[in-house]
């Protein structure tokens, strides 16, 4: 595989925001890309409160991975209602997986 960079693809600097919001766009806003961005929203913490007593070097770390998660949000432009149910489908995958019932 060969990494592409938008860098190196668009020679006019003024193309590349939207081409790189385009570009997150199809990865993100697709079936598979909203699994993803689903579970990435679960991972981050952004829809969560900050632990109470967490050291400096930890509070970096949960807040680096929300600023991560933040950049790919500003990136897709999503709606209110399209915002509330990612936050509604990161909830549902931070709860514990119940055990199987057999019939």
């Amino acid at each position: 595989m060969i990494w592409r960079s938008l860098r190196r693809r668009t020679p006019f600097i003024s193309r590349r925001p939207a081409e790189l919001e385009r570009a997150y766009r199809s990865v993100f806003l697709c079936p598979d890309g909203q699994t993803v961005l689903a579970d990435l929203a679960a991972l981050s913490g952004i829809y969560q409160a900050p632990p109470i007593d967490v050291d400096p070097r930890r509070g970096g770390y949960v807040d680096g991975r929300k600023a991560l998660f933040a950049r790919i949000l500003s990136m897709i432009r999503i709606s209110e209602e399209e915002h509330a149910a990612l936050q509604e489908a990161a909830r549902l995958e931070t709860l514990p997986s119940l055990p199987h019932e057999d019939p």
